[in-house]
């Protein structure tokens, strides 16, 4: 990656560590992305149910990250 990405990713990620460590609320929501983000990759495509259950851990997964950009948006140092 570029310097230019370095930097960004650099300040993101202190941002988030510092979010993490300061709100609970934050932090439950990564663990319940990471899960649901899991429950999606699992998936059997073979499975009758699956665009359905798809469609609907997407769409949760969606909320959760608006929820998520917002925490951030909020915590963001000028």
């Amino acid at each position: 990656m570029g310097e230019h990405l370095d930097l960004v990713l650099s300040r993101f990620s202190n941002m988030l560590k510092r979010i993490t460590a300061n709100n609970a609320e934050f932090d439950d929501l990564c663990v319940k992305h990471a899960e649901i983000t899991a429950e999606i990759r699992k998936l059997d495509d073979a499975d009758a149910n699956h665009a359905d259950r798809d469609e609907r851990l997407r769409r949760r997964r969606a909320a959760m990250e608006d929820q998520m950009f917002a925490i951030m948006q909020s915590n963001t140092r000028i």
